[in-house]
């Protein structure tokens, strides 16, 4: 998994107390994508401080090979916020499994069912005995 991360008003204290516990974090997130190959998923991380209401904005972008799960969230503490995404997150992933399972469930119940042909082809010699 290729991990990018990005931050903005963020001091270097702040930072590497963001990474230490995302890193903990992150395997929770693993967990879910290890089916896709490791270079197939891209997970974007963004850090925003904002000073006038004293509160972090965490952004996460999974960009797995079929589609992109978004998740964002704002708190007062960094931990906090990491948590709420991570956790959005989660849920969006089982969302989007179990949705994928049902359509597979879906197709395979329904073609199993044989359908008769209602234009069978009939061979040219069948068919010049039968109008004699």
């Amino acid at each position: 998994m290729q991990i990018t991360r990005s931050y903005k008003n963020i001091s270097p204290m702040e930072q590497e107390l963001f990474e230490n516990y995302f890193d903990s974090k992150l395997s929770q997130l693993e967990t879910l994508v290890k089916k896709y190959p490791d270079d197939a998923v891209i997970l974007d991380v963004k850090l925003e401080k904002f000073d006038k209401h004293d509160a972090y904005d965490v952004e996460i972008i999974f960009r797995l090979p079929a589609h992109k799960i978004k998740a964002n969230e704002a708190s007062h503490t960094i931990m906090k916020a990491v948590d709420l995404a991570k956790d959005r997150l989660i849920s969006q992933l089982k969302k989007q499994k179990d949705q994928k399972k049902n359509e597979q469930l879906y197709a395979r119940r329904h073609a199993s069912i044989r359908k008769p042909e209602v234009h069978e082809k009939i061979p040219v010699e069948e068919f010049e005995m039968q109008e004699q």
